[in-house]
């Protein structure tokens, strides 16, 4: 497998995932499911909550290096799937959803990240708004395939048609409806949900180890509302994105191939 050498880091390896499925979530949000070398399956198993780290390519600098987060569990033998949202100015989340189809391929880094239950059995409080239910869906999935404890996704959007994963959240909670409780809050119906409303809906789980990813806004109220209930700081779990300096990839020349250039 290839590796790169990051700057003052160790030689780091990378790995060429190819896409197997494609599916669109919402008008802006794709998932896309990838295989790996058989002889790198080790390197690639992951845990609930991580992300990948893509090698998009880019007129400008080459390589983009872009993380999203997976949204498949470990526990049900599927592929490794992210799922990405469009954003007005990004460049790699529009390539993504554009260009990558069945067949082709393109360079990862290894799974990675920290925002991942200690125990699958724990009863888990999981707070999304957005895109933020990407790694939520991977901890929800994973919860109720491995483990024993309650699970609670309260699911900010903009309006009905925004929401990611509509229908397999619906399904979930069918299957397990003594494990899994899905609340949707639309800002169409209900406005902005407001720290004072976020605390109110998480008194009910005090006890439960809580996951909070979505906008910077929306993640800010929401800590800030746990924080007021008294959840000690090991069961508060914040999604932190933090944009890459340099390119970890170093010179890679095949960072996708798609079928046109094959």
């Amino acid at each position: 497998m290839p590796s790169s050498t990051y700057p003052g880091t160790v030689e780091i390896a990378t790995f060429k995932l190819t896409v197997v499925d494609v599916v669109e979530q919402t008008a802006d949000a794709h998932s896309i499911s990838f295989v790996g070398p058989e002889a790198a399956a080790a390197e690639l198993a992951y845990t609930p909550g991580q992300f990948l780290t893509f090698a998009v390519p880019s007129e400008q600098t080459g390589v983009a290096a872009r993380c999203y987060s997976l949204s498949s569990s470990p526990y049900d033998g599927g592929p490794l799937t992210v799922t990405v949202k469009r954003t007005a100015s990004g460049y790699a989340s529009n390539w993504m959803c554009d260009h990558l189809r069945v067949g082709d391929q393109i360079r990862v880094l290894a799974p990675s990240g920290i925002f991942t239950p200690r125990s699958l059995d724990a009863d888990l409080l999981l707070i999304a708004g957005g895109s933020g239910i990407t790694p939520i869906m991977s901890i929800t999935r994973a919860a109720l395939a491995a483990g024993a404890g309650r699970v609670v996704v309260l699911y900010a959007n903009r309006d009905e048609e925004s929401v990611i994963f509509a229908r397999e959240l619906g399904d979930l909670a069918a299957a397990h409806p003594d494990r899994l409780l899905v609340v949707h809050w639309l800002e169409s119906v209900h406005g902005l949900p407001t720290q004072d409303q976020l605390q109110a809906f998480a008194a009910q789980f005090t006890t439960y180890d809580a996951f909070v990813c979505g906008p910077a806004p929306f993640m800010k109220a929401a800590v800030a509302a746990l924080k007021d209930l008294g959840l000690p700081r090991e069961r508060r779990h914040q999604e932190k994105f933090v944009s890459l300096g340099g390119n970890p990839f170093g010179d890679l020349q095949d960072a996708a191939r798609l079928p046109s250039q094959a």
